[in-house]
């Protein structure tokens, strides 16, 4: 497919359609293996992608209008683009683009509540407006300036229209957001939506190309390196208005995919060639915040420095040590069970130590052990979930018994695949999301579909 611009008004969404109208991307959610906390304070954590994702179809719409649809919270809004397109000469002046850069999170983030028309207190709805606001208004801004620079000598108010239309024709859209992951149990769903809005308004504006990298066999691709960085920065940006001190893991994990190691301020080291692992992944079905989590610890961190320090660089020590098994199993074909269930064992207990338990937390833990399986808290902790690495013989009428008694007691179950593709367009249209309505039709210029 052909990766190059067709020019500052072409969007690229008019020719890189599935092969059912529409363009659809989807994203991994993640677990942290091991770094929980410590990683905001700059140490190591470890994580993989899950084949649990979020998805997201975006069509052109007829009026002008923008729609965002979020069916898994029973919501739809709708916007007026124009409105967008009058105040952008303010937008810049506040906040100046810097190359392919997200915008300036401060400012972005006050356009963005007065474009959703959001004010006060922000529940779960409210943010996920405010993640697409901003970077609609980021896009929106990036790509008014292209075409400004190319408009030449055109009369300001012909230069004007010519602004306007272009914009309506490449981002007035309905963007539709559907999701596997269950939010605010760990799972990376925050970051698996931030990618997944990124990546498809990146996308339809051409601030990257289309991707050509292929996933799999059915046709799905992703896109170079270099595009998967600015969709990480853009996404790490947008997440922080979802948890204040994110630490950008999620992001990456859901923009990368795989196993790696990460430091806040450092870049992904990806972990090639680790054997398949086997996990099993409980959800304790009990919300909770990041960011009172994240809070919750930074107050015994400045209550109690020389301890909870202390505790960050075991947990550091820890991640370290899991990097060097999983390395080591690539290479020599290692059984790593053995060892990276231990580290979990001593992990967890890092974690309890830092308040993040729950009593929940602690019954699936003590179950499991009955099985040999020594689990750990993955996320923030406080509720969420825990996971377990299984041995790779572990009978199914084992797995079957651990099952049976977990949702007894009204746990969610999972045996993910770990360290899966990062985020991903699809050629064909995914389940999750109903055939399009007889009343949707494609545009002239290429088979992407437009509702009515």
């Amino acid at each position: 497919m052909n990766s190059s611009r067709n020019g500052p008004t072409a969007s690229p969404m008019r020719s890189l359609t599935s092969g059912h109208g529409g363009l659809y991307i989807s994203a991994p959610g993640k677990i942290i293996l091991f770094g929980e906390h410590a990683v905001v304070g700059g140490k190591t954590a470890v994580a993989g992608s899950i084949d649990l994702r979020t998805y997201a179809s975006l069509f052109t719409s007829k009026d002008g209008r923008i729609y965002l649809s979020l069916p898994d919270l029973g919501v739809e809004k709708t916007w007026m683009l124009k409105d967008l397109v009058n105040i952008i000469d303010q937008i810049n002046a506040e906040c100046p683009p810097e190359d392919d850069s997200p915008l300036n999170l401060e400012n972005g983030y006050t356009w963005a509540q007065k474009m959703a028309g959001i004010v006060g207190e922000h529940k779960k709805v409210e943010r996920a407006f405010l993640v697409f606001w901003y970077l609609l208004i980021g896009v929106f801004q990036r790509k008014s300036i292209d075409i400004l620079s190319s408009s030449g000598d055109m009369h300001a108010s012909t230069c004007k229209k010519h602004l306007e239309k272009t914009l309506l024709d490449l981002l007035a859209v309905k963007l539709t957001v559907k999701s596997e992951l269950s939010s605010c149990v760990g799972l990376g769903s925050s970051g698996a939506y931030c990618v997944c809005i990124a990546t498809a308004l990146l996308q339809t504006a051409g601030i990257i190309p289309a991707p050509s990298i292929p996933v799999n066999d059915c046709g799905d691709l992703t896109w170079d390196d270099h595009h998967l960085e600015i969709i990480r920065n853009w996404s790490a940006a947008a997440e922080s208005i979802i948890h204040i001190s994110a630490s950008g893991l999620d992001a990456t994990m859901s923009t990368f995919g795989g196993l790696a190691s990460y430091g806040k301020g450092q870049p992904i080291a990806q972990l090639h060639n680790v054997p398949e692992l086997r996990v099993i992944l409980v959800n304790s079905k009990i919300e909770r915040s990041t960011g009172e989590m994240v809070k919750r610890v930074k107050r015994k961190q400045d209550e109690y420095p020389d301890i909870i320090n202390g505790i960050f660089n075991t947990i550091d020590s820890i991640s370290l040590k899991a990097v060097d098994v999983l390395k080591k199993a690539s290479q020599d074909s290692v059984d790593s069970y053995n060892p990276l269930n231990e580290l979990c064992r001593i992990c967890n207990e890092q974690l309890s130590a830092l308040g993040v338990g729950h009593a929940k937390l602690d019954q699936i833990c003590t179950l499991l052990a009955r099985y040999g399986i020594y689990p750990k808290i993955t996320g923030a902790g406080g509720g969420g979930c825990v996971f377990g690495f299984l041995k790779k013989d572990t009978a199914s009428t084992v797995i079957s018994m651990i099952e049976e008694e977990l949702s007894k007691h009204g746990y969610e179950i999972w045996q993910p695949v770990l360290g899966g593709p990062g985020v991903s367009w699809h050629f064909d249209r995914p389940n999750v999301f109903p055939p399009p309505s007889r009343a949707v039709t494609p545009t002239h210029t290429s088979r992407h579909a437009t509702p009515a």
